[in-house]
């Protein structure tokens, strides 16, 4: 049985040799049995595990002769190690010890595979949106994420397996905690919603019972539950606008049936609402059918107005003035009437017939031209004001025709000859054009009313209207001016758009038309030197050249500051782009003569084709502006076509920036930190804080792809005030828990900079945090630096007030000038790695570190190396004497766990 048994058996002397070997040796471990005897059985074992056997084997022989299961790792014959369990037993009366042991790797296998998969639960549960709990049937918190956690403020981890009322006593006097109890019974799912009172706020909860426990989901919906509350509000605050009108108001369908009403329309025909519920829209009208062409009118959009009687309950009908209009509701057709009873004003319009004498006199003597003319556009009547107006007598005005005295006019067709538009009854404000008698023209104001026929057939018409020829001289100079540029005269960006749009109606097919986006160079260094008034002779300059060199089919504009458009004919396509392009830089790099100084601009050129790159104005101007930005980021001064992979990379950012808004309150940053030691010693004796931001959906966005967003956004600011409070809380936090005084070192933007309060958030993070202000680095940039020396070297020496360090970021990559820092309270210099990995074979790179560290020293400053990655590297630091390094041969960036895991091991690297 021994020999044919599956197991490893073993029979070991008092001194540990193999005595005795089953048949299991050549399956387990490739040895034939007596191959073993005589071999001591560490010779089985890897050498890391010798000490462990040994001491198992004293302690067998100590007092413990049986060791029933225990992992060892087990050497095979062909070098392969497996794992196994093994049971072992000491007989003192044979002085001998028996080993039994079997290969446990697939055991090992399924727990590991078990352990993956609860992670992969955990994670997943810790990653929905829902903050999630379970409990078992004794009410015992089985698991919550950390969502769940946060929510009532407890540490979700170290809650488990405690009693849920005793977690949260607070659910003893919630709604919830019945619906949980009933769920719990009856092992049914449940979903509702309650007021969590402790934070007052509303949590939609959803139960699912589970095994002998319960699975309970939940997340805030205050803010639905408000939404829902406003919009009730507000359908009821439509309701009683509604109810409170003056007039009728009636809501129809597509088929005409009457839907709903107000109560001033249930008042004034006498029907209730639900009797108008039965009714059409025909039914209160009188002797008005409704024309298929209303319908038309009103579903292209236009309101209608119409007169008609409306017929009530008790058979009585009403003169009214009807306002229709047509409105989709979730696809479905409705017309809005709004319905004015319009009773009193025909008793006023009877009065005024009866008046018309008195109304004639009023015509002699108002200003205004008044003329009436027949069915054929004979004048028939005339007031002095017209004539007048026109330089006729009246006998002479009542000779013509109305194509006779107007040389245009929306007058219907059917009077006169003077087209317009057919049907029209009522004319008010329309602008039309008087022949003087001396042959000039006259613009006129002009109101007018057409009398028709049954048939719809003109008969007369009357019309008032007065001089407005000053106006119209006074709208054309201010269409001037709101179509062109002020300062060059240049169309401007409505106008550009108007003229760019017809180049693009008007293009044969297989031609093109290019849009070129231009931005001067260095208006902005003309503009800050020698003052706007030169800045704006230098663009009407660029105005002029650019005129000179295009054609006249071709359209310059000027978008405003120093951005310039041309749009031009292309037949050839690119090559004729490119060609304008070239001449539009020669004629911009030639000298301007600016404050009695030579200067040169320069321009970025972006260029978009139509139709190859964009077939719509928006789309052309878009792409222009992204192929121009291409070309400032290429060294300027020349231009670019666009291409598709601009648009990806705008939008790949745009996306990013989206993200990026957001990202600081959803606590998507955290800080890594990278040590700093002292090269004296070797100690560590601060840390860079160094910003991450883990994108939910991105994973890991380096800085280098956001931190350039949200500099130019103005994000920066914000993101860099979290920065500089959690790099202050957590150092003062490893300050009291290791006993050791430490520097963090934070970066500052040079928009933080420019902020005119950033001294007092310094001060006013450290207050908060409690961070001595010796133990406070803030690193700036050179550019940030000399962007403008006077501000900067004030914020700085405030800033020193404070007590805390000052260091330059990277320096040697901008300015590389040590002479401008004497203006600036600097500690720190941080030497950039370009600097001590360079060879360029024009000299001794340790005598130029080495140099540049004793300048440094002179000035009163320490000097950080960065980028450390090679020993060699390291003593070559050492032997330039630079006071302190960091680098990834030192340490990489770390998360803070462990950061506080190196602080309590000793602070020296092994280097």
């Amino acid at each position: 049985m021994i020999e044919n048994a599956l197991d490893l058996m073993l029979v070991l002397g008092a001194d540990g040799v193999i005595l005795r070997a089953n048949g299991a040796a050549r399956v387990l471990l490739g040895y034939e049995p007596g191959e073993l005897l005589g071999k001591h059985y560490t010779a089985l074992l890897p050498p890391e595990q010798h000490a462990e056997a040994l001491e198992v084997q004293a302690s067998l022989r100590n007092g413990h002769p049986e060791r029933p299961d225990f992992p060892m790792q087990v050497r095979r014959r062909d070098g392969q190690v497996i794992l196994m369990a093994a049971a072992v037993r000491w007989s003192a009366s044979h002085q001998r010890i028996f080993l039994s042991a079997r290969d446990a790797t697939e055991r090992q296998r399924a727990r590991q595979a078990l352990v993956r998969s609860e992670m992969a639960l955990n994670s997943m549960l810790e990653s929905i949106g829902d903050a999630f709990f379970a409990v078992d049937g004794d009410w015992r918190l089985t698991y919550a994420n950390q969502k769940a956690g946060d929510f009532v403020g407890l540490d979700a981890a170290a809650a488990i397996g405690r009693p849920l009322m005793e977690l949260v006593p607070d659910l003893l006097q919630s709604s919830a905690l019945p619906r949980y109890r009933r769920a719990m019974e009856t092992r049914e799912a449940d979903t509702f919603e309650t007021l969590w009172e402790p934070r007052q706020v509303w949590v939609e909860t959803r139960t699912y019972p589970n095994g002998d426990g319960l699975s309970v989901y939940f997340h805030e919906v205050t803010a639905k539950r408000a939404a829902e509350q406003a919009l009730r509000k507000s359908e009821q605050r439509f309701r009683k606008l509604l109810n409170q009108a003056g007039d009728s108001i009636m809501i129809v369908d597509e088929a005409l049936r009457i839907v709903s009403v107000n109560d001033q329309a249930c008042a004034r025909f006498g029907y209730s609402r639900e009797e108008f519920a039965r009714m059409q829209a025909a039914d209160i009208n009188f002797g008005y059918p409704e024309t298929q062409a209303l319908l038309d009118g009103l579903r292209a959009g236009q309101a209608q107005l119409l007169r008609l009687l409306k017929r009530c309950k008790d058979g009585s009908t009403f003169p009214a003035e009807v306002q229709v209009s047509r409105f989709d509701d979730e696809g479905e057709e409705f017309f809005l009437a709004v319905i004015r009873d319009v009773s009193e004003r025909e008793r006023a319009e009877q009065q005024l017939r009866a008046s018309e004498q008195r109304l004639r006199e009023v015509i002699e003597m108002t200003p205004a031209g008044y003329l009436l003319a027949g069915r054929e556009g004979a004048l028939q009547d005339v007031n002095p004001a017209l004539c007048a107006l026109s330089g006729y007598p009246r006998a002479m005005l009542l000779a013509l025709r109305l194509d006779d005295l107007f040389v245009s006019s929306p007058l219907a067709p059917g009077i006169g000859d003077t087209g317009g538009s057919e049907g029209a009854t009522v004319l008010q404000g329309a602008e039309a054009v008087l022949r003087h008698r001396h042959g000039h023209h006259i613009h006129v104001l002009l109101n007018a009313s057409i009398k028709r026929d049954a048939g719809g057939q003109p008969l007369s018409l009357t019309g008032l209207m007065t001089d407005i020829t000053g106006r119209k001289a006074a709208e054309s100079r201010l269409h001037e001016l709101a179509t062109h540029d002020t300062l060059t005269g240049l169309p401007n960006r409505a106008l550009l758009g108007e003229r760019v749009q017809q180049m693009l109606d008007a293009c044969p097919p297989g031609n093109s038309v290019a849009i070129m986006f231009l931005d001067l160079d260095r208006f902005k260094e003309v503009n800050d030197s020698f003052g706007h008034e030169m800045g704006d002779a230098l663009l009407c300059e660029v105005a002029a050249r650019l005129r000179r060199v295009v054609r006249p089919t071709d359209i310059i504009a000027r978008l405003g500051g120093d951005e310039f458009v041309v749009a031009a004919h292309c037949a050839s396509g690119q090559p004729a782009a490119a060609r304008i392009a070239d001449k539009l830089l020669d004629v911009l790099t030639a000298p301007v003569k600016v404050g009695g100084s030579d200067v040169i601009v320069g321009a970025s050129i972006g260029i978009s084709m139509y139709p190859q790159d964009a077939q719509t104005r928006e789309l052309l101007f878009q792409t222009a502006d992204t192929a121009m930005y291409r070309a400032k980021d290429a060294g300027r001064n020349r231009y670019r076509l666009f291409e598709p992979a601009m648009t990806v990379a705008t939008q790949e950012r745009m996306a990013l920036e989206v993200s990026l808004r957001p990202a600081l309150a959803r606590g998507e940053f955290e800080l890594h930190y990278q040590p700093r030691y002292a090269l004296d010693g070797m100690r560590l004796v601060g840390m860079e804080a160094l910003i991450r931001w883990n994108h939910p959906q991105r994973g890991q966005v380096s800085p280098q792809q956001f931190i350039g967003i949200a500099e130019e956004t103005g994000l920066i600011v914000a993101i860099g005030r979290w920065v500089l409070e959690e790099a202050c809380g957590r150092t003062r936090r490893l300050i009291d828990q290791h006993g050791r005084t430490m520097v963090v070192s934070v970066n500052v933007s040079a928009r933080q900079l420019a902020q005119a309060g950033f001294a007092d958030e310094v001060r006013a993070a450290l207050a908060r945090t409690g961070l001595p202000p010796g133990c406070l680095e803030l690193e700036l940039t050179e550019s940030a630096l000399i962007e403008d020396i006077e501000r900067t070297a004030s914020m700085l020496r405030e800033l020193k007030l404070l007590g805390i360090r000052l260091a330059v970021d990277d320096f040697g990559t901008g300015y590389s000038g040590l002479a401008y820092l004497r203006r600036f309270p600097i500690d720190v210099l941080k030497l950039d790695r370009s600097f001590v990995l360079q060879d360029d074979g024009n000299g001794s790179t340790f005598d130029f570190v080495k140099a540049f560290v004793d300048l440094a020293h002179a000035l009163g400053m320490a000097v950080v190396a960065e980028g450390v990655e090679t020993g060699d590297v390291l003593d070559f630091l050492r032997a330039a004497r630079c006071d302190e390094a960091q680098g990834y041969y030192l340490a990489r960036p770390m998360v803070l766990e462990k950061l506080e895991a190196l602080l309590a091991t000793p602070s020296a690297p092994a280097v």
